[in-house]
């Protein structure tokens, strides 16, 4: 790897952390859904609206089984999520939004996506499709 591309991706990662806080920083800190970071991060997991589990907490958000059972846990007492035992496995449960907390969730994930679209406004049409056709190829190769 040549030294310009090395200096290239440092740049690129160094955009990625800077978006990251940007972010961050706009999180659920609303009144109407007043949540940590991690669990916006969890109810986005639990919001797919299939069958969502621990364990697909624990792997989506790279966070340990007892981090993922505390911020059920937590989502839980908050009333923000509700279990349901696994008809095929007693042991484990399908995590759900509760009503309430779905409507709250879908006003929240269209403000931020929102947010997250100004974040864009600065690339033109070309551009943009240019920079979701990088984005796709980038995450296809990790995904393998």
């Amino acid at each position: 790897m040549n030294m310009n591309r090395s200096k290239n991706v440092e740049e690129i990662v160094e955009g990625f952390k800077l978006m990251r806080q940007h972010l961050r920083g706009s999180s659920c800190s609303v009144s109407e859904l007043p949540l940590t970071h991690s669990q916006w991060l969890a109810l986005m997991v639990i919001g797919r609206g299939h069958l969502v589990t621990i364990g697909d907490v624990k792997k989506t958000l790279g966070i340990s089984s007892s981090a993922a059972t505390q911020l059920a846990n937590t989502l839980e007492e908050k009333g923000h999520v509700i279990r349901t035992p696994l008809s095929t496995d007693a042991r484990a449960s399908v995590l759900v939004l509760s009503s309430d907390s779905k409507k709250k969730f879908e006003h929240m994930r269209t403000k931020k996506l929102k947010e997250f679209t100004k974040l864009f406004d600065v690339f033109t049409d070309n551009e943009f499709s240019t920079y979701v056709q990088l984005q796709a190829k980038l995450t296809k190769s990790i995904s393998k």
